[in-house]
Parts: structure tokens; C-alpha cells; sequence
């Protein structure tokens, strides 16, 4: 149960959602129940699905709401997207690695998934910054 929660709290934070899932790993870490591979795994896995999901969320908003004035207003309420936007143009895919940032790291999944860039390098490049992030995390806490 602890791990299906660590998963979705781990897929939460990849989402515009503010949810921070490092006191649950933290926790999971310190109770020495789950090795540190299972919970890199795992936090991992739910990261990479949040930031896939707002990849396909990307991909799917600019297929249905591109001709709507829903459009047009989400753009000028997010001006965020507009940064994301232009480093995706510059750096294609491998910007992604970036997704683990707080704050424009969702943005960048979303820039990407609306600007249709490849979808399996896009995945990989995500899987790697949060795996990044993580090996980072876990590493930290074992020297506290």
C-alpha cells in the first residue's frame, strides 16, 4: 500500500498539481521495509507516467481546443507555456530531460505533447531527468 502511494504521489507531482512527493519518499526510505532500488523504481515509474500523461494532455489540447476561444484564454492565463514552448522549439526532445524541475518542468511535458514531437525519444528524455532526479534524492538521503 505504501508503494501505491509513493506511484500516484509520484505521478501527482508530475502534474500541474502542486504535490510534493519527497516526505513520502523520505518516510519510505527511513523505514528500511523497501530497498533503495525498489523505491527509485517506483517514484520513477509514477514520475515518468505524470509527465507522459501531460505530454498526451499537450498532444490532445491542441487536437480539440486549437480552433476554440478556450484556447486562446488558456494561453494568456499560462504565460509559462510560452517559455516552455520556446525551449522545446530550440531543443526538441532533449529539453525534456529538464521535466524533473519544479515549476517548468510540467510546462515543458505539456509544450512538448502540443507541438507533437516524437513521442518515444520525448518518453525517454523524460524517464531519464526524473530518474536524475531521484538517483539525487535517494543519494541525499543516505547522507543525512
Amino acid at each position: 500500500m505504501e508503494l501505491t502511494g509513493l506511484f500516484f504521489g509520484s505521478v501527482l507531482a508530475s502534474t500541474l498539481a502542486p504535490f510534493g512527493v519527497e516526505l513520502i519518499l523520505y518516510y519510505l526510505y527511513e523505514s528500511d521495509k523497501y530497498s533503495v532500488f525498489l523505491l527509485l523504481s517506483v517514484a520513477t515509474a509514477g514520475n515518468t507516467a505524470g509527465g507522459c500523461l501531460m505530454f498526451l494532455l499537450g498532444w490532445l489540447f491542441k487536437q480539440g481546443l486549437s480552433k476554440t476561444s478556450w484556447h486562446q484564454k488558456l494561453q494568456q492565463r499560462f504565460k509559462l507555456e510560452d517559455r516552455a514552448l520556446a525551449r522545446i522549439v530550440r531543443w526538441g526532445p532533449l529539453a525534456l530531460f529538464f521535466s524533473w524541475m519544479p515549476v517548468v518542468g510540467d510546462p515543458l511535458c505539456l509544450a512538448a505533447g502540443y507541438l507533437r514531437l516524437p513521442i518515444v525519444l520525448s518518453s525517454m528524455m523524460i524517464f531519464l531527468g526524473k530518474l536524475a532526479r531521484y538517483t539525487v534524492l535517494l543519494w541525499f538521503f543516505s547522507q543525512i
